[in-house]
């Protein structure tokens, strides 16, 4: 995803920039490096955060979904984003939504619930999307 936002810096000089996350740093949706970072655990690997580009289009499918709403998804996105990236979960932006009135208790357990079921993977879409283009560069 870095490669992402090195590409939107880089396609004026032929550099090819593949998925939402480069169109959303091209086109200046996304502009800063913590959209796409992510803690992981160092002995396994494994994320220990979220990234914000995820945690973005997973409150909006939320919302399209009627599970929030649009200024429920807008609140929990500016906790999402004032959280370092280092701490960004869905449980911690949402119980500090909770905590801040922002939804009820209620409201947060089906939204952490729906978050669980439903993440919208931006990231592994996008690898996906530059293997594919890879492939179709190299079938050329």
């Amino acid at each position: 995803s870095m490669g992402a936002l090195r590409a939107s810096e880089l396609d004026t000089y032929g550099m090819i920039g593949v998925g939402k996350i480069y169109e959303w740093y091209r086109d200046g949706v996304i502009e800063a490096d913590d959209e796409v970072a992510v803690a992981t655990n160092p002995d396994t690997f494994e994320p220990v955060s979220n990234p914000m580009v995820n945690i973005r289009e997973t409150l909006n499918a939320a919302c399209d979904e009627g599970i929030i709403d649009s200024d429920t998804r807008d609140s929990l996105m500016r906790i999402a984003k004032g959280t370092h990236y280092t701490e960004r979960t869905y449980f911690g932006v949402v119980k500090q939504g909770v905590k801040d009135e922002v939804l009820s208790s209620d409201a947060g357990d089906v939204l952490i619930g729906y978050c669980k079921e439903h993440e919208v993977d931006v990231k592994r879409n996008d690898a996906i999307a530059v293997l594919e283009k890879i492939k179709e560069i190299l079938d050329a």
